[in-house]
């Protein structure tokens, strides 16, 4: 009991010691704030808008397309790519507790069996007399525990921590990404359709026109060069065709990727009214509030990534300096050990040993030094990184709005351009029909609207991918007020 009673007394003293964490404590860094204070966007959603309650949790809801959030929900469930970022989570919390497990005490057990012979004239400091043989049969436990004095596992555990918030940025960054891509693959689809339906409208028009010619050759007004001139255009378009099933083939498949799932079973639908003036989606495409950078913090993954990679590196300080300072430790043997094997659980045959140790670094040739240097740099280097991170973001969200508002003003002019190429179609044509002009006229007109609008489609295109890349730029596709129920997945397999 004397030996349990100063036992006691030594962890009693060491706990009291205890507590005493070296290296500087993390402050979040302050330059995304600092920005934002002479911070002005180049272009500004339209007035009426309550920018504070703009929710980008689900932007792609917005766009009102009966395919896209039923696959980008899909995508989400089964990508292997989320899958794989799930398991990188689990692996940080693993790890995390890998470093919290140097806080607590070592407890091993072990046992032994040993058998000796000395011979009549050896000599044996350790052994039995010479001339014996004997038996040793041992068991008992060996306990360790080193006392965080100065905070050194206390730090790498910090560290450990933040490293589990970048794998959960990681995931969530994957998510951004995730939902974009597929959103920019069915607007693809949905272009492609809008083509289709284009170049079909064409081949009518030109099957008319064909009609017409060869009407008029045959009654003497015409000759078979505008029948030609109809046939090669009808030709051409409906070459168009091959190109523009395969292209949406070709999406479909890399939409099939996103998801996760085998090819064929992700169909598209076309959207069953579609005419000149049916927008490639109908929903919302207005500008979202584009915030300033300080918000952004709030918002986007790879932000509050680099604030985390920072935090790690700062906590990898204190870790180094504790190496500087003496590491005590608490040791215990407990052995029950003697000749016969009913000896390995006799209490008389026991032998005890317990007490207190401590290393001083005295010489090491700047190993310490050098490492608390070298976490210092590392910490700086991932300043560094922050700060050019939220330069990135914010060139990110201004390059993408620049972008969809000009590629709105290139849309409204292709627009009017169609108008007019519509309205010149249909003078050629009745021009045409009563011979005030050749059907070259009519062709060429009917050729011109066709490329304006195809034009126009690339246009509409063009511009809903740049909408979904400043969704994504602002961090949209995930809820910052809650977590994910995916990465509450990945904390339940790491429960388990």
């Amino acid at each position: 009991m004397k030996a349990f009673a100063y036992a006691s007394g030594v962890i009693g003293v060491v706990l009291g010691l205890s507590g005493c964490t070296v290296g500087p404590d993390h402050e979040p860094p302050a330059f995304a704030e600092a920005l934002g204070e002479t911070y002005r966007p180049l272009i500004e959603p339209e007035a009426g808008g309550d920018e504070a309650s703009d929710d980008l949790t689900a932007w792609w809801e917005r766009f009102d397309d009966p395919a896209l959030t039923p696959l980008i929900e899909r995508a989400l469930s089964g990508s292997l790519d989320l899958a794989a970022a799930r398991e990188r989570i689990v692996a940080a919390r693993l790890r995390r507790g890998i470093a919290n497990a140097d806080r607590l005490p070592r407890l091993d057990g072990e046992g032994s069996y040993l058998y000796t012979e000395t011979g009549d004239e050896a000599v044996a400091f350790n052994g039995g007399p010479p001339g014996t043989e004997q038996d040793l049969y041992a068991l008992g436990v060996v306990a360790g525990w080193e006392i965080d004095l100065w905070g050194r596992v206390a730090r790498l555990v910090e560290a450990a921590d933040a490293e589990i918030g970048f794998a959960v940025e990681d995931f969530r960054a994957a998510r951004v990404a995730l939902a974009a891509e597929v959103a920019r693959e069915l607007i693809l689809v949905r272009a492609l359709d809008a083509e289709r339906a284009t170049v079909e409208a064409g081949i009518v028009a030109d099957g008319d026109a064909l009609s017409i010619a060869r009407a008029r050759a045959d009654a003497g007004f015409g000759d078979e060069l505008d029948a030609s001139r109809a046939e090669r255009v009808l030709e051409e378009n409906r070459a168009l065709l091959p190109r523009i099933e395969g292209d949406r083939r070709e999406a479909v498949l890399r939409l099939a990727v996103l998801l996760g799932v085998n090819p064929r079973e992700v169909v598209v639908e076309p959207l069953t009214e579609s005419d000149d003036e049916t927008p490639l989606l109908a929903g919302d495409t207005s500008l979202p509030a584009l915030g300033v950078p300080a918000e952004l913090l709030n918002r986007r993954p790879d932000l509050r990534r680099a604030e985390r990679a920072v935090a790690a590196a700062n906590a990898r300080i204190g870790a180094a300096e504790g190496d500087r300072f003496p590491k005590l430790t608490l040791s215990g043997t407990l052995t029950l050990q003697g000749p016969d094997l009913g000896d390995a659980v006799n209490p008389d045959a026991r032998f005890l040993g317990i007490g207190p140790g401590f290393t001083v670094p005295l010489f090491d040739a700047g190993r310490i030094d050098n490492n608390v240097k070298l976490a210092e740099s590392e910490r700086r280097q991932a300043m560094l990184a922050y700060e050019q991170t939220v330069v990135n973001a914010v060139a990110e969200v201004e390059a993408a709005a620049f972008r969809y508002d000009r590629d709105g003003a290139r849309l409204d002019r292709l627009r009017t351009a169609e108008d007019a190429a519509r309205r010149t179609e249909t003078l050629a044509l009745d021009r045409y029909r009563v011979g005030a002009a050749d059907f070259l006229s009519v062709t060429d007109a009917t050729t011109q609207r066709l490329a304006i609008r195809r034009q126009r489609i690339d246009a509409e295109r063009a511009a809903l991918v740049r909408l979904t890349d400043l969704y994504a730029a602002l961090g949209g596709g995930w809820d910052a007020s809650a977590n994910d129920p995916r990465v509450e997945a990945a904390d339940a397999a790491d429960a388990g």
